[in-house]
């Protein structure tokens, strides 16, 4: 399984991405028991079109989703017939894991 690249999403959005709210519609959120942040402001976010297109692809109910590999891996496990290489799976890790470090360590301009 490849995960690919994270997509930088911007830690304001995150609010309305939950709530389901459209990119730049997000309301200011509210404290219980709190009027905001010093001086009455409220935060408020909005959403990047990465966001959107990542709540977008949680949103297909699982279209991508391989039934007959699933069954066919649980029965394998029931079986006692899956079989994991250990060596396979630290190296596929390392790898993905030195990528991320690369993606993040890009200097900014």
């Amino acid at each position: 399984m490849k995960i690919d690249k994270p997509v930088e999403i911007q830690p304001t959005q995150d609010a309305a991405l939950r709530a389901g709210q459209p990119a730049g519609t997000a309301r200011p959120a509210a404290r219980a028991g709190a009027q905001g942040r010093a001086g009455g402001t409220a935060d408020s976010v909005s959403l990047s079109a990465a966001s959107r297109g990542l709540a977008a692809d949680l949103a297909t109910d699982g279209a991508d989703v391989r039934q007959d590999k699933i069954a066919e891996v649980r029965e394998a496990i029931r079986e006692g017939r899956f079989n994991v290489k250990a060596q396979v799976v630290a190296d596929k890790m390392i790898a993905q894991a030195a990528e991320l470090l690369e993606t993040l360590t890009v200097p900014k301009r």
